[in-house]
């Protein structure tokens, strides 16, 4: 792994931060509105699918690679760097959908 246990954790931050960074410049305003659904649609689907895949992790389904992460886990299998993954995909999705539902809201006529 080029960057050992921040491997991931790098890759993460270079793959979403760009993302979140322009929703946040393009729609900073309608984000900040809508703060507290997406604070609730960001935990709530964080916690389900984290959740979900420390199930399939502990279970065997799939495993993640030791060598690239830092090894911090939550319960005995999730690791931090998963985690992560699911809350900035999470982000970007809610985010992304509080700017699409603004874009065809109705507008309203001028009196």
């Amino acid at each position: 792994m080029p960057f050992g246990s921040a491997t991931y954790l790098l890759i993460l931050t270079l793959w979403a931060a760009p993302v979140i960074l322009l929703q946040w410049i393009v729609a900073g305003r309608a984000l900040w509105r809508a703060r507290r659904l997406l604070l609730a649609s960001i935990t709530l689907c964080t916690v389900y699918l984290s959740v979900a895949d420390a199930i399939a992790i502990a279970r065997g389904i799939w495993q993640i690679h030791a060598e690239g992460v830092t090894g911090i886990r939550f319960g005995s299998h999730l690791p931090l760097e998963e985690a992560l993954f699911y809350f900035l995909t999470v982000i970007m999705s809610a985010q992304g959908f509080i700017m699409i539902a603004g874009y065809f809201r109705p507008k309203r006529e001028p009196f």
